[in-house]
């Protein structure tokens, strides 16, 4: 096993834990984490999805379905899938109606056939998942022509990556050392997020895998003065 597969397996356990402590009050504590932004970054996604009868959307690391709640009533039929039990079982026990499915999986095996969805969505899975593999699985389960739109944290780059790392490295860390002298959950995620949103390096490689696996029409950008990457593209049409 490579270098970065270990690496990425080892950011995998990271995030279980990270979200086993975290599905109960996931909703309010991504409020408070993006100081509300995260709306934006979702409705950033949502534009460049293709929505219609009979159009199907897999949603890679779903949480507790915050996208397909906002969005129900909207023209998008979602599957859902997400690392974390605890998230699943939270999700599912809302029964949301433009909700096909809620599987507990892996990012990087998605348990799908080729081709299966009109379009791909995914927020805050990246940054622990080795990219390459990553990407060629969203190209295999997109179908040709299909939609895939991403965003997550990264590190500040540009003219406001001093004030975004101190919010970042000082305002996220401190709110977890909050929640631990209160002995919540929530302390190991806010402990953790700065180090791995320091270190990731997946905004820098995400276009090329993308291009190496076939997508084009490929966007990108940075969202909110550059705490958050975003991308999409079209799976390649058949020729």
């Amino acid at each position: 096993m490579g270098a970065a597969a270990t690496a990425a397996d080892g950011m995998k356990r990271t995030s279980s834990r990270i979200f086993a402590g975290l599905a109960r009050s996931y909703e309010k504590a991504l409020d408070y984490a993006t100081m509300f932004q995260d709306r934006r970054w979702k409705t950033w996604v949502m534009r460049r999805v293709k929505s219609g009868s009979g159009g199907l959307v897999l949603d890679v690391g779903s949480g507790t379905l915050v996208l397909e709640e906002r969005l129900a009533g909207a023209g998008f039929t979602f599957v859902a899938i997400d690392l974390s039990p605890e998230m699943v079982r939270v999700a599912m026990g809302k029964g949301l109606s433009n909700v096909d499915a809620v599987l507990n999986g892996d990012a990087e095996f998605l348990p799908f056939p080729d081709g299966s969805f009109d379009s791909v969505v995914s927020c805050y899975v990246p940054k622990y998942v080795d990219v390459e593999r990553f990407a060629r699985e969203l190209a295999r389960v997109a179908k040709p022509g299909g939609a895939v739109v991403l965003y997550d944290f990264a590190r500040p780059r540009g003219a406001l990556a001093p004030f975004l790392d101190l919010y970042i490295q000082g305002g996220l860390r401190l709110v977890g050392v909050v929640f631990g002298l209160a002995g919540r959950g929530e302390a190991f995620t806010f402990g953790m997020l700065p180090r791995i949103i320091r270190e990731t390096t997946w905004d820098l490689e995400m276009v090329g895998a993308m291009e190496s696996n076939g997508f084009v029409e490929i966007e990108s950008a940075r969202l909110t003065g550059g705490v958050v990457f975003a991308c999409s593209g079209r799976r390649r049409a058949s020729a």
